[in-house]
């Protein structure tokens, strides 16, 4: 099948109208494209229904197609370049994205995808260069700030990367990365009042995270409000209820307390949850321990010993009780 309405023949793949390999979207596209082998845009929305079903190979085609019929469109291009990087060809995307920006140096699209690339596969010193660019082009480019913030979080320059994920938040009036990140150097930095703010922030704007809600139950039981870290480990459990993490802290807490029973109860979910955390079956010796009933306590260091031999506590606690 040949294009005709150029002075040029653009040859078009074998028709997939009736190929089952694909969905009936797809089909349906390339019926359209099998009457108007010449029309771009049937081409570039039939790639977006590859994208979406991860067909990346038949999408890169079809964009493909798009360049030879329009072959000065930064777009065909920048999205032939997401296509190639999602199929993991990553220097032939690198070329088209700077194909895309050569065509439109002013692109703001474009800059964007070639920035973006180059900070996802870690040549940070290139991503920051364009992304300098584009904030130029657009000041307010928002996610342009938050990969800036990213690149100089990065490269340990904190006190840029906050003035770039607080310009990100108040361009979009709220967002839900910006704040844990903020949370997250103002905990490091020990700055609690900040943190607890940007982790509240976080929380409210997305009520359904069971990373922001742990987050600060972290944040409170390391600043030793263990009733709130309590409720928001909780929270997080009740989000998602394979959080292992969360149950460990929380029997932490309970074993702090001494309600070693309900602490069991917490390590041996973990346990279930996760097989090989060594800490955990350590955590449950202990408080079988400490609820002197040193069999299980035994079984329990012998399993920890299973997983990391070298579990100090563990050998430990085999060596008071006379096992080792």
């Amino acid at each position: 099948m040949f294009s005709t309405g150029c002075n040029w023949f653009v040859p078009i793949e074998q028709s997939l109208a009736n190929d089952t390999t694909i969905s009936l979207e797809a089909r349906e596209w390339s019926k359209k494209i099998d009457e108007y082998p010449d029309n771009v845009e049937y081409y570039t929305l039939r790639a977006d229904v590859f994208t979406k079903e991860r067909r990346f190979d038949l999408a890169a085609k079809d964009y493909e197609i798009a360049i030879k019929l329009e072959p000065n469109i930064p777009a065909h291009h920048y999205r032939l370049g997401d296509a190639l990087f999602a199929d993991d060809k990553t220097t032939l995307a690198l070329d088209e994205y700077i194909k895309a920006e050569d065509i439109n140096p002013n692109d703001i699209t474009s800059v964007f995808k070639h920035a973006k690339f180059l900070y996802f596969v870690r040549q940070f010193d290139k991503s920051k260069i364009k992304f300098g660019k584009l904030l130029n082009l657009n000041p307010r480019h928002a996610q342009g700030h938050f990969l800036m913030a990213m690149l100089n979080k990065e490269h340990g320059d904190t006190t840029t990367a906050i003035a770039y994920f607080v310009k990100t938040i108040e361009l979009l009036g709220s967002d839900y990365n910006s704040s844990m990140q903020l949370a997250q150097i103002y905990n490091l930095q020990g700055n609690a009042e900040q943190a607890l703010q940007y982790y509240d922030n976080a929380v409210n704007i997305d009520e359904t995270s069971d990373e922001a809600y742990y987050a600060r139950g972290l944040f409170y039981q390391k600043n030793g409000d263990n009733e709130k870290a309590m409720i928001d480990y909780q929270k997080t459990i009740n989000i998602n209820e394979t959080h292992y993490l969360a149950y460990y802290n929380a029997g932490n807490i309970l074993a702090e307390d001494g309600n070693y029973t309900k602490a069991i109860d917490h390590f041996e979910i973990c346990i279930r949850l996760k097989g090989d955390f060594a800490k955990a079956f350590n955590r449950v010796a202990q408080c079988f321990e400490l609820l002197k009933k040193n069999e299980l306590a035994v079984q329990n260091y012998e399993n920890c010993l299973q997983i990391d031999p070298n579990f100090a506590l563990a050998k430990e606690g085999l060596t008071r009780l006379g096992t080792l």
